[in-house]
């Protein structure tokens, strides 16, 4: 689907078209991303707008194209010299793409990158070169129907285990459904945040093998917390284990049949027009009084090596690094800057999360940064499914050694 985003004029575009630099040529931008349709608007068709009012010598052609899409459609047009100028992109595309030579270096002297952290730095580098601007970080937490939680007399999202556990219990003995907890996403979130909180060894070394997850003591007691979440009566294994996190879950919840929901910030949004729900995102329940806020690297805006318009192509994405621009996409996408001005785009609804940031409670999703591999991920969906279904069938090391295994497939 191919939507051209037409331009802006008026006293103020007038003003920065004048103060913006002029390219030799009108040229127009091919630009693919998975954000930017009815869906996930992310904010896009309001800053090309923008854009092209302040540049009045590019124009930008936007094409949504589906993450999942994007690894078979792209990829053709990169080797068969018709590239699209500026793609979103995360870290697993730039792995392949830029190890192919298929990326522009966009350089480590312009301004966005010197206020990136130094951490994330780090993980944004492919050897000397970067390929990726970065756009975005989302938070990856608990949704909390407070409605529900406030029957039982509790008026605060549970932030530790133990708090966890007890409202777990007020909910059951009240005859509410504490949690949704799905074996594809929400139960793994929890274990990873958990897992990582405690462990000795850092994500990095789990994800290449050189510690091993059945070996980890963290890990080890993570999966002991999901049979004890379950006596808790936070949920049925059974019941939940298959359920689709993407459509079934979302609905559970947002219909108010659920009160609790490990799952993406992503959903703020929608979950905001939806009449009725007096929800929260908090962060995942943890042995910290903060909990944990894993936060997930999102997505940025890469350049292709054999654009044409590689002028027009750094423009377009230093453009969108400058913070009043970013601010737009960061409220509709209810995300962090990744960048250290410490700008973010969360609502109130956000708050327990954005205080257990503000308190250091914050894990990085590793998967995202490439510190653990693709297939892992694959895997711990697959394996969690399948402990959920019956958690006293197998034991600790079973679940883990399938993940040491993934890992070591991968290499």
């Amino acid at each position: 689907m191919k939507t051209t985003i037409p331009r802006a004029f008026g006293m103020a575009a007038m003003a920065a078209c004048l103060a913006a630099p002029v390219l030799a040529q009108s040229v127009t931008l091919d630009v693919t991303a998975w954000k930017g349709n009815e869906a996930e608007p992310a904010g896009l068709a309001e800053l090309i707008e923008k854009f092209e009012g302040e540049h009045p010598d590019i124009a930008v052609e936007l094409s949504y194209i589906g993450r999942l899409d994007t690894d078979t459609v792209i990829p053709p047009r990169l080797q068969g010299g018709d590239p699209p100028d500026v793609m979103m992109t995360d870290m697993p595309l730039v792995e392949i793409w830029g190890d192919a030579g298929l990326l522009a270096d966009l350089g480590k002297d312009s301004e966005w990158w010197g206020r990136i952290p130094a951490d994330l730095q780090s993980a944004l580098e492919s050897g000397d070169a970067t390929y990726i601007m970065p756009l975005e970080v989302i938070g990856m937490g608990n949704f909390v129907n407070m409605g529900l939680l406030k029957k039982v007399g509790i008026e605060e999202a549970p932030t530790t285990i133990e708090e966890l556990k007890e409202t777990c219990g007020a909910l059951a003995d009240a005859e509410i459904n504490p949690m949704i907890f799905t074996g594809g996403f929400s139960a793994p979130l929890l274990l990873i945040a958990n897992g990582l909180e405690g462990s000795d060894d850092a994500a990095a070394a789990l994800g290449s093998g050189d510690a091993s997850f059945a070996e980890n003591a963290a890990f080890d007691a993570g999966v002991d917390l999901i049979r004890a979440l379950e006596e808790a009566r936070c949920f049925d294994g059974r019941q939940q284990a298959g359920l689709d996190p993407w459509s079934t879950a979302l609905s559970e919840f947002t219909g108010g049949n659920f009160a609790m929901m490990p799952q993406g910030a992503w959903n703020i949004g929608a979950f905001r027009e939806i009449e009725g729900l007096d929800f929260v995102f908090a962060p995942l329940p943890s042995a910290r009084d903060s909990g944990v806020a894993l936060d997930l690297f999102g997505i940025g805006w890469s350049v292709a090596s054999a654009s044409e318009n590689r002028e027009a192509a750094q423009t377009f994405v230093e453009w969108f690094a400058k913070p009043e621009n970013l601010q737009v996409m960061l409220d509709a996408e209810s995300a962090y800057s990744p960048f250290d001005d410490g700008a973010s785009g969360t609502p109130e609804q956000a708050r327990p999360y954005d205080e257990a940031r503000a308190a250091g409670g914050v894990i990085n999703y590793p998967f995202a940064l490439l510190q653990w591999p693709k297939s892992l991920e694959g895997e711990i969906w697959d394996s969690m499914t399948g402990f959920l279904l019956d958690t006293s069938a197998r034991t600790n090391e079973d679940l883990l050694s399938r993940w040491d295994e993934a890992v070591e497939d991968d290499f």
